[in-house]
């Protein structure tokens, strides 16, 4: 893959942005935040070539049969989209039930059929991403006994791009329909970047101007 394929990283969130911009209706969750970068960095770039597939069929519970039917289709894989939603794996940093909302591979990646499940290896990424939306009013509410876990979600998102390999790009982008940082004289803003920039995060919030 070219070098390009930061510049093409930038355009996709930088279309996603206007996107929403221009109709945040659209978007109501953040999955469908991840898939318009998602679907902007498959356009572009296209496939990635598969160096390894391996098959774990895991065994089969009460009527259900086993998976080996379904998933052996995937023992002829040599190519797969170059980005992929909800990416994680055993060799991750950070458990399964915390899986990254979207990732960017590199060619001769390997991929794992764990069950059905696929697992990849973090050492194939290019990049990871997180993305958030906004929506819970506990975000806008000013909280004094709880101001050591305010922005918790972002913060926890930070530091676990923060645990890949190095050499991959980082990125967690915030959405909102609130001006969530027009608050505390913009001190939450300063510590999210801190925070971003200790964990080699580029941070980017996609909120409603001023003015």
């Amino acid at each position: 893959m070219e070098e390009s394929w930061r510049d093409i990283v930038s355009a996709a969130l930088n279309q996603t942005e206007g996107a929403f911009r221009s109709n945040p209706a659209n978007f109501s969750d953040e999955r469908a935040l991840t898939d318009h970068v998602r679907s902007q960095l498959v356009q572009s770039l296209g496939q990635v070539t598969v160096s390894t597939v391996a098959v774990e069929d895991g065994t089969s519970r009460g009527s259900i049969p086993d998976h080996i039917d379904y998933t052996r289709r995937y023992n002829d894989t040599t190519t797969i989209d170059c980005a992929h939603c909800e990416v994680g794996g055993p060799k991750f940093p950070f458990p399964d039930t915390h899986r990254m909302d979207l990732g960017l591979f590199d060619d001769g990646m390997t991929l794992r059929i764990n069950g059905g499940t696929q697992e990849f290896d973090p050492s194939d990424l290019l990049a990871g991403f997180e993305f958030k939306y906004v929506k819970n009013i506990n975000y806008l509410r000013h909280r004094p006994d709880m101001e050591s876990i305010k922005y918790v979600d972002i913060a926890t998102d930070i530091s676990r791009l923060g645990e890949l390999p190095q050499g991959v790009e980082r990125w967690c982008v915030i959405f909102g329909n609130y001006g969530m940082l027009r608050r505390d004289d913009g001190q939450v803003a300063d510590n999210l970047q801190a925070l971003a920039a200790k964990h080699d995060v580029s941070l980017r919030f996609v909120l409603p101007e001023v003015g």
